[in-house]
């Protein structure tokens, strides 16, 4: 039921009217005789419509009007009045009437009459209050929203430009609101021209050099762009988002558009790039294989040198390889041990395993692998290691074995000892075996010394010693050379010719490391003390 304030000096139309409208259903009718006294009930009551006579006493309808307008907006009025003169019905509806009627004989259709535009107007007013409110709910949703976004109506003109798209711009709504010919593309591009927006309803999508990407789903379109307006002459990287707008009745209203300023992720995007174009590079120069598997034991990076040893390509890579399967089968179940121990946190010292390439040819290769954390979560993702090829490593360590026994031999058959001394540390290394050999001493655990071994030379060959060393450490000679005499357990003395060479020095210049060979020539000297 409608509320409605009815106006008129006469009492009897008052009192009669009430009756008839009130008996409609329709509506509860307040009645007053005067426009001043009506504007005061206004003020503290609310009416859903008012209908006022226009001829009265202090002031006439019309003035009524104008006080109602200026002071409660679009109140519905309609102005009831016997008066027929045309100029007062174009006066009223100048002055924002909803309707006029002329009071007449006719009581039924008048009264038809003014129930049928009391209840449009004040519909019509309700529904124009919806709209304002839904209008009002939508820009403060969009205001609300954290992405630049602007509404567009079907002809094009823009009816809502948010906060964040302000802020994005530099372009205030006030200056966007109403505007149509592409407005809205002009802070972005710096021209009017069709942005994603506009080709919600179209079936073509937008093409050029601006747009990276574009597609549609459903209904909506997505997009990213370089904004060549935004952030000077790098321009932005903008993600958007447009799709259409819809009544409740399912009428086509507009579209709508967010966008994202996403320029920081481009430059990430770039940076990360560029981080594992340098990573793969770095790891390419690498003379070990470099790999990363995820915890099913799927390689997810490896360098050119893995690729190579494994005799596969990078199409192969691409397609997915399994570490397991360049292992070979006997040696799998460990290698699945000692992956899941690392996964578990136990630090990885290297494992040797029997590896296959391709082609099912195999050789040794020794695995180092660390886990791969996440550092937000703190679980383990993977591994990531080397594989160093031990086949080389081993025909030289057998070669070097080979060698050393051949020398040892050499060495114990032509009575030749072999020392190493690691400066300024006094300990004689590897000579113990000819000291208890050749000159009968038993070293037992004590250690060979240069104090100790100086000891045994003859008082008169030690100056020739030192003085031959000195000459060495001068670089005055190529080799520290001399001849000694060295006392024997039995007491008896053995020559013996002293050889050896400065290795490595510190940084002072000073000897760090000598080492040499001893071997005893007093048949030698008797030899040529005979002759």
């Amino acid at each position: 039921m409608y509320s409605i304030l009815y106006v008129d000096d006469d009492q009897n139309l008052l009192a009669v009217n009430k009756i008839l409208l009130e008996k409609t259903g329709a509506f509860s009718v307040t009645t007053l005789p005067s426009a001043k006294e009506s504007l005061d009930r206004i003020s503290s009551e609310r009416f859903d419509a008012i209908l006022s006579d226009y001829q009265m006493p202090e002031m006439d309808g019309i003035a009524f009007l104008k006080c109602v307008r200026a002071r409660h907006g679009s109140l519905p009025f309609i102005l009831f009045t016997g008066k027929g003169r045309e100029e007062i019905a174009i006066e009223a509806l100048n002055n924002g009437a909803d309707f006029y009627i002329q009071k007449g004989p006719d009581m039924k259709g008048m009264l038809a009459e003014l129930k049928h535009k009391l209840c449009h107007a004040i519909e019509r007013r309700q529904t124009e209050t919806a709209l304002r409110e839904s209008r009002q709910n939508q820009n403060d949703i969009i205001n609300f929203l954290p992405d630049a976004t602007f509404v567009i109506d079907t002809s094009g003109k823009i009816v809502a430009w948010n906060k964040a798209i302000e802020e994005m711009t530099g372009t205030s709504g006030a200056d966007m609101i109403g505007k149509g010919d592409y407005q809205y593309a002009l802070p972005f591009f710096g021209e009017r021209r069709p942005l994603l927006i506009d080709f919600v309803h179209e079936e073509q999508l937008p093409t050029g050099s601006d747009y990276l990407y574009i597609e549609r789903r459903g209904r909506n379109l997505h997009a990213e762009v370089i904004a060549r307006r935004l952030d000077g002459c790098e321009g932005a990287y903008l993600w958007l988002t447009a799709g259409p707008l819809y009544d409740l009745e399912g009428h086509l209203t507009g579209a709508i558009e967010s966008i994202r300023d996403m320029s920081e992720i481009l430059k990430i995007r770039h940076d990360l790039a560029r981080s594992r174009e340098m990573n793969q590079e770095f790891a390419n120069m690498m003379p070990v294989a470099v790999y990363e598997m995820d915890l099913s034991g799927n390689l997810t990076f490896t360098n050119s040198v893995a690729l190579e040893w494994f005799g596969v390509t990078r199409e192969d890579f691409e397609k997915k390889i399994c570490i397991y399967d360049y292992i070979v089968p006997h040696d799998r179940e460990r290698a699945a041990r000692d992956i899941h121990r690392v996964l578990g946190g136990v630090k990885s010292v290297g494992q040797e395993y029997l590896l296959q390439r391709k082609d099912r040819s195999t050789y040794l290769g020794l695995i180092y692998a660390s886990g791969i954390m996440d550092p937000e979560s703190g679980k383990c993702l993977g591994l990531r290691g080397v594989i160093i090829d031990m086949t080389e490593r081993k025909k030289i360590a057998q070669a070097l074995h080979e060698s050393e026994e051949r020398l040892a031999l050499a060495v114990k058959a032509g009575d030749i000892g072999t020392w190493d001394i690691n400066l300024p540390c006094p300990r004689i290394v590897g000579l113990e075996d000819w000291y208890s050999r050749m000159l009968g001493y038993d070293t037992g655990s004590a250690s060979l010394t240069l104090e100790s071994g100086s000891s045994l030379l003859h008082k008169d060959d030690l100056s020739l010693v030192h003085a031959a060393f000195r000459e060495h450490v001068n670089r005055k000679t190529p080799l520290f050379e001399t001849e000694a005499r060295v006392l024997c357990r039995d007491k008896t003395w053995k020559w013996v010719l002293v050889r050896g060479k400065v290795i490595e020095w510190d940084a002072g210049g000073n000897p760090a490391r000598i080492t040499g060979t001893v071997n005893d020539i007093t048949g030698v000297r008797n030899a040529r003390n005979f002759l």
